[in-house]
């Protein structure tokens, strides 16, 4: 069979979106597959009597590799900035204190002793100089106890890097990923934006489609697996249909789909799939008429939670409402009770804003969602030693995804790997090694 792309990507979210436009960049034809109706993956944004609920809570980080690829391809995007507002942690009794996030915050704060603030002020100041890599063989868990002496200044940068990463058991995080997003926070922050995280997808879309890529939705792939030359992949799709391709990005549903998809012909994409630690997380929005009154983001102390005003901050909700996005965060291999998590993520509205659910408030729940497909590990190297994006043994396969690549965390690491497997895929296509370390180097100039 001849072949019909040079490239094809398998999943339309962030990164398969990024590696989509950024092969097409370089010169490959390229076509998109999805498996829903309409591309963004974990990236949609839902409008339900005029909220505009993002699949979690999600926030842009103006450093990452994700703005980077958004600001290369013409991508506005504009938002609130959560810093702007006060933090406070909650304790077991019911007591928020606030969680100070500068040096003169630090200072001014009543409920850390003077061996609290000399610790976090230290960590705090010395961030900048930190050389995240250094410390990719030991877990957060491992860092922070170093770092910073038992009590409540150490609970508050626990709750600080669990709001930075989502992973609330440092201990199966490396070090090297919760110092990147604590560097990355406190240097050129993050941002909510206004009308969700759809402006990204959209925006993804358009630079994809101006560049000549070919999207088709409802196309779930059914198996992807070498041609009968062995020069090509064959990837088929549910109703039957064949597309051959030179160069294939597998970017959709993580490890596990990806083996589902090609480990017939990739058998260590069966072996990444064992040793990945999934993040999850379940979520609660609600929005309530009136301002709100007290810290606009409220960090779990002894309990893995989270609680944010996301709007109007930034633009989610209508004229005269607030909407709050609350989070609990579960540790590897628990197994949640969604009902369990609903009522705690209700509890701890609460006792922040009591009389809430008098207002006949406007609530979206989602259970058990997943964050991220894997999690940087001390054990596999941290950041350094998550897969890919190209698939050993396998030349023209390729992965993407918030669990692939060196470089960055969470969207981050999708919109790098994306990038690298895009220029990657293109330059093979173009059938020679100067043209792929040229396309790869194009990627990298996407970083932050």
């Amino acid at each position: 069979m001849a072949q019909d792309r040079d490239v094809v990507v398998v999943g339309g979210g962030v990164a398969g979106l990024v590696a989509a436009a950024t092969a097409a960049e370089s010169g490959a034809s390229v076509l998109l597959l999805d498996a829903r109706r309409s591309a963004g993956g974990r990236a949609r944004t839902h409008e339900v009597d005029g909220y505009l609920h993002n699949e979690g809570p999600h926030a842009l980080y103006l450093g990452g590799e994700l703005n980077a690829a958004l600001r290369r391809f013409g991508v506005p995007v504009r938002g609130g900035d959560p810093a702007r507002g006060t933090y406070g942690g909650l304790s077991a009794d019911g007591e928020t204190v606030p969680v100070p996030l500068t040096a003169g915050q630090l200072l001014g704060n009543q409920a850390l002793g003077l061996r609290d603030k000399a610790a976090m002020g230290r960590l705090l100041g010395g961030l900048a100089v930190l050389r995240p890599a250094r410390h990719a063989d030991r877990s957060a868990a491992e860092w922070l106890d170093a770092t910073v002496r038992p009590g409540l200044g150490r609970s508050m940068v626990h709750a600080l890097v669990r709001l930075a990463t989502y992973v609330p058991d440092l201990d199966r995080l490396s070090a090297d990923a919760a110092i990147v997003q604590l560097q990355r926070a406190a240097s050129t922050g993050v941002r909510y934006l206004d009308g969700g995280w759809v402006t990204v997808v959209d925006g993804l879309l358009r630079a994809a489609a101006a560049r000549g890529v070919a999207l088709a939705v409802r196309r779930p792939v059914r198996q992807v697996r070498r041609s009968a030359d062995g020069r090509a992949w064959s990837v088929e799709s549910d109703d039957g249909d064949v597309v051959e391709a030179r160069s294939v990005i597998l970017a959709a549903g993580g490890p596990g789909l990806a083996a589902q998809l090609a480990a017939e012909a990739a058998p260590v994409l069966a072996e990444w799939a064992a040793r990945a630690v999934p993040v999850t997380a379940s979520h609660l929005d609600v929005g309530v008429h009136g301002a709100w009154h007290g810290p606009s983001v409220v960090l779990g102390l002894d309990r893995p939670t989270y609680l944010s005003v996301h709007a109007p901050l930034a633009d989610l909700a209508p004229g005269g409402t607030t909407m709050v996005s609350a989070m609990r965060y579960h540790l590897a291999g628990e197994t949640p009770d969604p009902n369990a998590d609903r009522c705690e993520l209700e509890g701890l509205l609460d006792r922040v804003r009591p009389g809430w659910q008098d207002q006949r408030p406007h609530i979206r729940f989602g259970a058990r969602l997943v964050v991220a497909h894997d999690r940087p590990r001390p054990e596999t190297g941290g950041l350094a030693g998550r897969p890919g994006p190209e698939v050993p043994a396998a030349g023209g396969l390729y992965v993407a995804g918030d669990w692939v690549g060196p470089e960055g965390n969470l969207a981050d690491a999708a919109a790098a790997s994306g990038a690298r497997a895009g220029a990657l895929a293109a330059g093979r296509s173009s059938g020679s090694a100067r043209s792929s370390e040229a396309a790869a180097a194009a990627a990298a100039r996407m970083a932050p």
